[in-house]
């Protein structure tokens, strides 16, 4: 490679990185703001929302059925048939 390729690859790089960073000292710059509005938004959910929810505080267990759902209907004509271990299906 000659000494004008090295220059202009040096300099596309150069002005790559200036962009870049300047696109991400912006993001950076707003970050302060997002943090308050994040913080504003929890605030209002926290003292606005139902007192009820906010003991719950979200958690779910999808094991257990909630009480707001219906109970799962029973099972009809179901039969269960037993899995064979993969050794017995080795040695047989």
């Amino acid at each position: 490679m000659g000494f004008v390729t090295i220059l202009i690859l040096v300099l596309a790089a150069l002005v790559i990185l200036s962009i870049l960073f300047s696109v991400f000292k912006f993001f950076i710059g707003l970050l302060p703001a997002a943090l308050i509005v994040v913080l504003i938004i929890w605030l209002i959910a926290k003292f606005s929302g139902n007192k009820k929810d906010s003991t719950d505080s979200g958690i779910h267990n999808p094991v257990q059925p909630t009480n707001n759902n219906q109970k799962r209907k029973k099972a009809r004509n179901v039969s269960v048939k037993d899995v064979e271990d993969k050794e017995d299906n080795k040695n047989g």
